[in-house]
């Protein structure tokens, strides 16, 4: 018994060359353009990136928030945001922030028409 697992071993060792030269590796590399404008401040080190959408988004969806996680939570509303590689809005539903400070605001980011398409301003505390 021994002989024989010492013999199928030596087969697989001497045989697995073989069986390398069958293998194929494919690769694949896939390149998506995308326009993109880069807003540089004039101080600080801070860049933002601005997708520009070429259509208006569509209608907001309806959404019922669940019941706040906390008593000082603030519920942001869902939104569409733009998919440069579909090409397609997709929804991004709503979700609870935790206000920075007491007595902070927010306020709700939108969609604005800019030359070329659609770009969005994302909310922030007020």
């Amino acid at each position: 018994m021994r002989r024989a697992l010492i013999a199928a071993g030596a087969a697989l060792i001497l045989g697995a060359p073989a069986f390398a030269q069958d293998v194929t590796i494919e690769k694949k590399t896939t390149t998506t353009t995308t326009e993109i404008i880069k807003e540089v401040p004039e101080t600080g080190s801070t860049v933002s990136t601005v997708i520009i959408a070429p259509r208006p988004p569509p209608a907001l969806q309806v959404e019922i928030p669940p019941p706040p996680p906390g008593p000082a939570m603030v519920w942001t509303a869902g939104r569409w945001s733009w998919n440069p590689d579909t090409q397609t809005y997709g929804w991004v539903r709503g979700k609870y922030l935790e206000p920075p400070r007491v007595h902070a605001a927010w306020v709700p980011g939108h969609w604005t028409q800019r030359s070329g398409g659609w770009v969005w301003v994302d909310g922030r505390w007020n």
